[in-house]
């Protein structure tokens, strides 16, 4: 369906939003890749250290970590069969009930 010509953008503003998104996509990435880095870096002494109780919550901080590595490479053109569905696994993260 076409668009009305109220709603085409100018050639300028198509190029600004497309390189807008872009970015915000490279940043994010990036930010990601940190995060995984950093749950990847945490040991179960620094887990005690705060508090985050052994069993399922690690392992989905696990899943998580896994989860953020794995859209990374496939965003950066790598082949990728997810571990976990990254849905669910993002899911349990959200839902996370802070005590």
């Amino acid at each position: 369906m076409a668009l009305t010509e109220v709603q085409l953008p100018t050639k300028d503003q198509l190029y600004r939003d497309l390189q807008s998104v872009a970015g915000e996509i490279r940043s994010r990435m990036e930010r990601w890749r940190l995060a995984a880095d950093f749950i990847g870096q945490m040991d179960t002494d620094d887990l005690d250290a705060i508090g985050v109780p052994a069993g399922q919550v690690r392992t989905d901080l696990q899943q998580f970590r896994t989860t953020l590595n794995e859209i990374v490479a496939l965003l950066e053109g790598e082949a990728v069969t997810p571990t976990n569905n990254p849905s669910d696994v993002l899911d349990k993260i959200r839902k996370m009930l802070v005590l």
